[in-house]
């Protein structure tokens, strides 16, 4: 895909974001941070991207959570694979009812074993 049809993409992408949030149909988003989906950047889009002031995150641990698996499992797996890095981003998917349905053990295991959530805010 081409540097433009690639842009043109991401600029739909977030103006039905912030359409969604906000009302306004905007290709500045007014939280400055992105994810290319399936983390598929490249040199040239990632700084495209910075040029933009966007910041672009990536994951430490996958939930794995696009396969179907009950909550309990996708608590255990995910525990795991944080165990195994220690720290970091975790990509959960808010679409799953799995991790709907797993997140408050999650955050309660998380606390219970010392680990800190932050907030993430622009500069």
């Amino acid at each position: 895909m081409s540097l433009a049809k690639a842009e043109a993409e991401i600029d739909r992408g977030i103006a039905a974001d912030e359409f969604a949030l906000y009302g306004k149909r905007r290709t500045k988003p007014a939280t400055p941070f992105f994810r290319f989906p399936g983390f598929a950047a490249n040199g040239p889009l990632l700084a495209r991207m910075s040029e933009r002031g966007l910041v672009v995150f990536g994951a430490d641990v996958w939930a794995g959570d696009w396969v179907p698996m009950g909550p309990e499992q996708e608590l255990r797996l995910t525990l795991s694979r944080l165990e195994q890095v220690g720290r970091g981003i975790v990509l959960f998917h808010d679409t799953k009812s799995q991790t709907a349905q797993m997140l408050p053990a999650f955050l309660r295991e998380l606390k219970k074993r010392g680990y800190r959530i932050v907030h993430v805010v622009p500069k």
